[in-house]
């Protein structure tokens, strides 16, 4: 494995316990939350909003590094409509 595969995977663990420990608590899980009903634009519009926000440290390290897991999560759901495995 590549070291930068062995840091995506590290960093998917990451993103798979944010999802199951604060979104799916927070909004829950698919089909019924929220964000199921989005369109890829609706997913790209948020990811944008967490671009933007990120290199301003006024929320701190540990919102900034949430901010990735966010940005992770929304391009998955993004892929998943692209590939048709989300309505």
């Amino acid at each position: 494995m590549s070291k930068r595969e062995n840091e995506w995977m590290d960093f998917a663990v990451d993103v798979a316990d944010h999802i199951e420990k604060y979104t799916v608590p927070q909004y829950g899980d698919m089909p019924d939350d929220q964000a199921s009903g989005f369109s890829v634009d609706d997913i790209k519009n948020n990811m944008s909003r967490y671009i933007n926000r990120m290199g301003r440290n006024a929320r701190g390290d540990a919102e900034a590094l949430r901010d990735c897991y966010k940005l992770a999560h929304y391009a998955c759901m993004a892929a998943a409509k692209i590939r048709g495995e989300q309505s």
